[in-house]
């Protein structure tokens, strides 16, 4: 079952795929009852923002990414804000990204022209499953 609701959508999917069941994952961030992780994940409630980074944790997934998705739907407007004020936020994936460009730039700064632009993101879109590293290398 699908709702329109992005957030519930995420969950319904983490909670699919995270090999736990729902009495488990409530537990696990405080809830007695597993009805509520499904009225969650059926987008007839809304994820509670507070419980979003535990709900993330025993689901196995990004906290930043379900925060994004629960706040964007939830509360756009101060969403907004924050996003103004502080930044768009990394998720983990994004942070590991950041980390690799710093250990490469340890002893000095890379400049980012246009073609080790391209070769970083083409390395980034190309299959684990190929063998043949991209042209530009």
């Amino acid at each position: 079952m699908t709702t329109d609701s992005q957030t519930a959508n995420a969950l319904a999917r983490a909670i699919k795929y995270c090999g736990k069941n729902q009495r488990e994952i409530a537990e696990e961030i405080g809830f007695p009852k597993p009805n509520i992780i499904s009225m969650m994940k059926k987008g007839d409630t809304k994820i509670p923002i507070e419980r979003i980074p535990a709900l993330a944790k025993a689901c196995l997934v990004d906290p930043i990414h379900l925060l994004k998705l629960a706040m964007e739907e939830y509360h756009p407007e101060i969403w907004d804000v924050l996003v103004k004020a502080f930044g768009e936020p990394l998720t983990s994936n994004e942070e590991d990204m950041v980390g690799a460009y710093r250990i490469a730039t340890i002893d000095d700064d890379i400049e980012i022209t246009f073609d080790r632009f391209a070769l970083v993101l083409a390395s980034l879109t190309m299959d684990i499953g190929e063998t043949e590293k991209p042209e530009a290398w």
